[in-house]
């Protein structure tokens, strides 16, 4: 289906934003009307290094959630494209949020809500649902666990969340190595999923196919198929 180019969020809403943000929605094919499974947030990689709605692992992550029956929201965090404001680093966690809140207003009766985010783009969902943004699942591709933005020691509120979590690490990836980032999420006792590509570096260049593949995967398992999907924090 045609994406649809949206704006949300603004000042006013209780949020740290700098003004509107922009978007695409796009729904997914499914036959005779049925509404889909649920939503996907997804958040691009670091603003300063390029990252923008249409890098290409965001893309085909949201192309595989389509095809799980999900419909996705890809936006630009602030001062990328036509969003508004300039990078801070770490208020755009509220851009996560007023993603979140665009999104669940749009389903209509309420479906899960699945937030997720690429490198910068999962340090700054995991953020947003520390900061208190409620999810039914949390898809972590590349989570960079000591970062500039956000300490390990604040991350550590993730333990809060009691939804399902999809991590995806690159093998070769030295921003994220595995090896950091699974023993840190399995030491928060929450129900995860690791799955890590071997030979893969941390943009995933020639594999954003597979990470879709990974995260279809996930959708499928828990939330069409089961039909689960119970509301985490």
């Amino acid at each position: 289906m045609t994406p649809r180019h949206v704006v949300f969020g603004g000042i006013g809403m209780g949020l740290d934003l700098a003004g509107t943000l922009e978007g695409l929605v796009e729904e997914p094919q499914r036959a005779g009307g049925t509404p889909s499974a649920g939503s996907l947030v997804f958040a691009h990689p670091h603003p300063l290094y390029g990252g923008t709605l249409r890098q290409p692992l965001v893309h085909h992550v949201a192309q595989a959630a389509r095809e799980a029956g999900f419909s996705t929201l890809r936006f630009n965090f602030r001062g990328v494209g036509r969003s508004a404001g300039e990078f801070d680093g770490r208020a755009e966690r509220d851009d996560v949020r007023a993603a979140a809140e665009f999104m669940r207003a749009q389903m209509r009766p309420p479906r899960p809500l699945v937030l997720g985010g690429f490198s910068f783009g999962s340090i700054m969902t995991a953020a947003a649902v520390i900061a208190g943004e409620s999810a039914d699942a949390l898809v972590l591709v590349a989570l960079v666990i000591r970062s500039e933005e956000f300490s390990e020691a604040e991350l550590e509120g993730l333990s809060r969340f009691r939804g399902p979590v999809l991590a995806v690490c690159a093998e070769e990836d030295t921003l994220a190595p595995p090896d950091v980032v699974g023993p840190f999420l399995e030491s928060l006792d929450l129900d995860l999923t690791l799955e890590v590509l071997p030979g893969a570096d941390h943009m995933f260049n020639g594999r954003q196919r597979e990470v879709g593949a990974v995260v279809k995967g996930f959708l499928e398992r828990r939330f069409v198929v089961t039909g689960t999907g119970t509301s985490g924090r």
